[in-house]
């Protein structure tokens, strides 16, 4: 007989939790900013007269349908983050935004390396950047990516599992 212990039948509700909450978060929040990227980087042309960043492969060299998978890990990484660090130590919320948008301006300048370097399609380009594939000014939209994936995921729609609740003090009455 097959029997699973406390441990592992917890391991496989959390697991089975945050993938469930994952995917719902990629389906709703990575099109979200999507079209955040393609607003940001007419709001750059706006002000400096050129493209921040053109995608070298894309017929429309200023936004590219292959930036969905990106942002689709950006969420993953969001998600991740608040899951096992933020929520369950407490993080204050302007230090969340502040650690997770670094930790996506970097995983920005790391995926276009390795799009670039590892799989020989290069996705988006920072003309004029001394890195490349990221520039020290999209910490910025980073920060208000950050923020618009705080706002929509908990106080929205609440994209996050029960566990965000305040915990039941009150005893139940049968």
């Amino acid at each position: 007989m097959v029997s699973l212990d406390g441990s592992t039948l917890r391991l496989w509700k959390t697991l089975s939790c945050f993938l469930r909450v994952l995917m719902t978060q990629v389906l709703y929040v990575a099109p979200l900013f999507w079209f955040m990227e393609l607003s940001q980087n007419v709001a750059w042309r706006w002000m400096n007269k050129d493209w921040g960043w053109y995608y070298p492969e894309s017929p429309y060299h200023w936004f590219s349908f292959g930036s969905m998978m990106l942002w689709a890990g950006c969420v993953g990484l969001l998600w991740t983050l608040h899951y096992f660090w933020f929520y369950p130590q407490r993080v204050k919320v302007w230090t969340r935004v502040a650690i997770g948008a670094l930790v996506c301006w970097m995983g920005e300048w790391f995926g276009g390396y390795m799009a670039a370097n590892v799989f020989n399609h290069p996705l988006q380009v920072w003309p004029g950047s001394p890195l490349v594939y990221v520039h020290y000014a999209a910490i910025f939209f980073w920060v208000s990516n950050v923020i618009v994936y705080h706002l929509v995921t908990v106080n929205v729609v609440d994209l996050t599992p029960t566990y965000d609740a305040p915990p039941d003090t009150g005893a139940q009455v049968a």
